[in-house]
């Protein structure tokens, strides 16, 4: 027997005399976005303004330190603090991405700059050409009170070298993929993000403008395949949508910060991201869509930038502040399966 059509051909089928023509197909529209951090959150619940604040507090007042960069696998030191990784195409605004996030000064200059390094202030250094981002990189992120995030060093014996820090974490630096970028670096990198214990999730970003592309998919399926938690962020927002209500200017002070999009067409495109990044069968990203713009304000803010350092620190399980009793909950973390073949980085 034949297939039957996904889709009736209404101009060949017959209908009975006086039959009403069918009902044109219905859009299907994702729910209201979150007006002012440009998220879509449908299996997740939304950061309240009080948490958002918090996390900007954190980052914002951290200790920061860059704490080394990695080639291979086999380099990396033990560890007690949770980490989270960022990985992308080349150029898709990752390094500026980490900047915005620990509210590094993106124009400043100084000596860093005359050494033909980033500029003075940066965390992660920052480059106009695909693929500048050549090692794993570590940062430490922690609180002054409780000594920020170090690599302590080897004692000698069975002690090896280790990351501590209390009430911290580590975000890594992945160099990106595609144009620009080396395919051997891709080898250590999967070890990375399918065999570390201490990585908590991965954030993959995906330029606003340009979409998911097929390297983007065969990242999220290699890491479906491994069970690794990870999440999709829209970067470069500021290139597809600015709100026209609020107070817009540039993070470099330059002029050209205006209104652009619509909040409908965002909702469409992100509606059209969920069915890549969450497909029918298998597992897929968590269940929200986060986009940021690291170099546009809106009403003073990096424009999105406080979701993402929220879904940082839940991501690590991190307590937050909630009411006015200032009761404490722990967010709860991801559980990744064990697999006692991994190795003991």
């Amino acid at each position: 027997m034949a297939a039957l059509p996904s889709q009736p051909h209404y101009i060949c089928q017959r209908y009975p005399r006086f039959h009403p023509e069918p009902p044109a197909p219905s859009i299907h529209r994702p729910p209201i976005l979150d007006p002012e951090a440009v998220n879509w959150y449908w299996d997740t619940l939304a950061p309240t303004i009080a948490e958002r604040a918090q996390a900007h507090s954190f980052f914002t007042k951290a200790q920061r330190t860059f704490l080394r960069s990695i080639t291979r696998f086999r380099e990396w030191p033990q560890s007690d603090v949770p980490e989270v990784a960022f990985v992308g195409r080349s150029n898709v605004g990752k390094s500026s991405l980490l900047n915005a996030i620990v509210g590094a000064d993106l124009k400043a200059h100084g000596q860093r700059e005359k050494a033909g390094g980033g500029k003075a202030g940066e965390l992660a250094r920052t480059s106009k050409h695909p693929g500048h981002t050549k090692t794993m990189n570590l940062y430490g992120i922690g609180t002054v009170a409780g000594g920020g995030v170090r690599i302590r060093p080897s004692r000698g014996g069975n002690e090896h070298e280790k990351i501590v820090g209390r009430q911290g974490l580590v975000i890594v630096d992945l160099p990106g993929y595609g144009e620009g970028s080396q395919t051997e670096w891709g080898i250590e990198i999967v070890k990375y993000l399918t065999q570390r214990k201490q990585l908590r999730r991965t954030f993959i970003l995906v330029d606003a403008y340009a979409g998911l592309k097929d390297k983007d998919r065969s990242l999220m399926a290699s890491l479906r395949l491994a069970g690794v938690p990870y999440q999709i962020i829209l970067s470069k927002i500021d290139r597809i949508y600015l709100p026209a209500s609020g107070v817009l200017s540039r993070v470099d002070g330059r002029k050209g910060a205006r209104p652009i999009g619509s909040l409908p067409e965002l909702q469409l495109k992100l509606h059209e991201i969920r069915a890549d990044i969450q497909p029918r069968m298998g597992g897929g990203a968590l269940g929200e869509l986060l986009a940021c713009s690291s170099e546009v304000r809106v009403n003073g803010r990096r424009f999105g930038i406080d979701a993402v350092r929220f879904a940082i620190l839940q991501a690590v399980g991190w307590e937050f502040e909630r009411g006015a009793g200032k009761r404490i909950y722990r967010v709860p973390t991801e559980k990744r399966p064990v697999n006692h073949k991994k190795m003991d980085a």
